[in-house]
């Protein structure tokens, strides 16, 4: 009887643990809103220039916008990539929106524009913690980011 019960206790114990160790990853899929009630249409022309101009790759819309964020502006969402992969994001919106992944000391690693509409940016990651910003460059107030962590080939 004593051997039947310490059995049971060990194996909720093992049951507790792999659950609580299941819900301690990070998460490789989900989404969040974000919102910015001031548009910088600004940033997009001036990017467009500096491509057209010199043939150089845009690799941030968000950086360096022109125009304040408004006090309910909500741009950034942080990410913790548990490991390395195709980290895929996707935006829908109405209108201009620019989309950036940053890591964590600020340098974009690489940047997408909407026109107008939706749009996708795909990048290869090492595990990290990396900062999405998306940036209204002409359209509604706010849009919708997805994300998937894809494994690396």
């Amino acid at each position: 009887m004593k051997a039947t019960i310490m059995a049971a206790a060990a194996a909720l114990g093992v049951a507790s643990a792999l659950v609580n160790g299941a819900s301690a990853a990070p998460p490789t899929h989900g989404s969040w809103t974000v919102a910015d009630y001031t548009p910088d249409p600004v940033s997009l022309a001036a990017a467009d220039m500096l491509h057209v101009a010199t043939g150089a790759t845009v690799a941030s819309y968000c950086q360096g916008s022109r125009v304040p964020s408004a006090p309910q502006d909500v741009t950034t969402h942080s990410l913790t990539l548990p490991r390395a992969g195709l980290l895929k994001l996707h935006i829908a919106s109405t209108g201009a929106w620019g989309l950036d992944v940053s890591n964590r000391r600020g340098s974009t690693l690489a940047g997408v524009a909407t026109a107008p509409g939706a749009g996708d940016l795909s990048v290869r990651l090492p595990a990290g913690r990396y900062v999405v910003t998306a940036c209204n460059l002409g359209g509604a107030p706010s849009a919708q980011v997805d994300y998937q962590l894809a494994r690396s080939r």
